[in-house]
């Protein structure tokens, strides 16, 4: 039913899904893959899962402000089941992150503001690049 409701909402979106596409026009369990041409935008606090399309895959990863509050640092947690732990990582506005995904597999991120009050955890967002299609699940 998630695969199905991806799908549809692909379609209904048509020209605006290129440019950026946020997990929070999907319902929670749901799953659609995503071109390689979008970003997906993330809120702060919110799991997102990732899944590998292709081999070698890698997805670029930045804050992002929403036009009146500036982007500032985030800590990602980042869980992947070919590592022994959770990986935390900061990543600055100016530099992103990359990650390169560990043959056909899935992640899950958890953004989180390094510092900031609370007007900054709702302003800011975690912008997700991938340089191939990418399966996203809220």
């Amino acid at each position: 039913m998630s695969r199905f409701y991806g799908i549809i909402l692909f379609l209904m979106s048509g020209a605006s899904w290129a440019s950026s596409f946020s997990i929070e026009q999907m319902p929670i369990g749901a799953e659609v893959t995503v071109p390689p041409t979008a970003k997906t935008v993330v809120p702060m606090g919110s799991r997102v899962k990732l899944t590998s399309t292709d081999n070698p895959q890698t997805i670029r990863i930045v804050p992002v402000g929403n036009g009146s509050v500036f982007p500032a640092p985030i800590k990602l947690a980042i869980f992947d089941a070919h590592q022994d732990r959770v990986k935390y990582v900061e990543v600055a506005p100016n530099a992103p992150f990359l990650y390169s995904f560990k043959g056909l597999s899935t992640i899950s991120i958890q953004p989180s503001l390094v510092k900031g009050g609370s007007d900054a955890f709702k302003s800011i967002r975690m912008e997700i690049e991938s340089d191939k299609a990418v399966t996203v699940a809220r």
